[in-house]
């Protein structure tokens, strides 16, 4: 497992590098790189298909793309001036989306924007019925998240014909990623939610007990994934839910 753990250092090393720019860094602070989101787009690829630059250049992509729309998500929906600070959040955004264009045709991959933009549209779609709370169940609202932190990986999957249970399963982790992130640190999920119930702690009551029906969830696609696969998202479930330490197995 060691050479898939260099392999994921890598990948957010050259993410992290892409992103590199000083003045946005030092007005909206260095973006964080989801571990999360490269690990699940790393599996929808083969060992050997990691080690090319294309692949490589497709995985740095997809993750700038939605890096590009988290940040987009720190502008406020309602806001009677547009400041500075916002102009340079919309500025920074423009600048991730330009490099995951730019960074498609270096790879030669230009289709992929094609394959990625039907994922793209849903996403935003999602994220503009949050912020203007049109959602009016619980169920729309976290169906909504699933949306927004699964589909654009979900779409290379679909691309490259992977399993189908384990990119449930990793469609399910990173809305856990998600959902916990949202009850530490309450956002438009969180705000959406509150439509629907009186007090924060019932929000978080619901939250709780999606990530208790995902966890069971992920748990059980485990067990018809192929070992290797099968080790890195146990891996993974256990990081976000802290079941016990990780623990990865060696492919073949």
């Amino acid at each position: 497992m060691k050479e898939w753990q260099e392999q994921q250092s890598t990948l957010l090393e050259e993410i992290n590098r892409a992103c590199r720019q000083p003045f946005l860094d030092k007005v909206i602070g260095r973006p964080v790189i989801n571990p999360l989101r490269a690990s699940a787009l790393m599996l929808a690829f083969t060992d050997e298909e990691r080690k090319s630059e294309q692949v490589q250049k497709l995985m740095q992509a997809a993750v700038l793309i939605g890096l590009a729309m988290d940040v987009h998500d720190a502008i406020p929906s309602v806001t009677k001036e547009i400041t500075q600070k916002n102009q340079l959040i919309v500025l920074a955004g423009d600048y991730f989306s330009g490099m995951y264009y730019r960074t498609l045709a270096e790879a030669g991959c230009v289709h992929w924007v094609g394959v990625l933009a039907g994922a793209v549209k849903r996403v935003n779609e999602a994220k503009t019925s949050l912020h203007r709370h049109q959602l009016e169940t619980k169920e729309a609202i976290l169906d909504a998240v699933a949306v927004i932190e699964g589909d654009i990986i979900g779409a290379v999957h679909i691309e490259k014909g992977a399993d189908e249970i384990m990119a449930r399963a990793l469609r399910q982790l990173l809305t856990a990623d998600r959902l916990l992130r949202e009850k530490n640190e309450p956002f438009i999920l969180f705000e959406a939610l509150k439509q629907q119930y009186e007090t924060d702690q019932q929000v978080i009551e619901v939250i709780e007990q999606r990530l208790k029906e995902i966890h069971a969830d992920v748990t059980k696609c485990i067990e018809s994934i192929d070992s290797y696969k099968a080790a890195v998202i146990e891996a993974e479930r256990d990081r976000l839910f802290g079941s016990r330490p990780l623990r990865l197995v060696e492919e073949g």
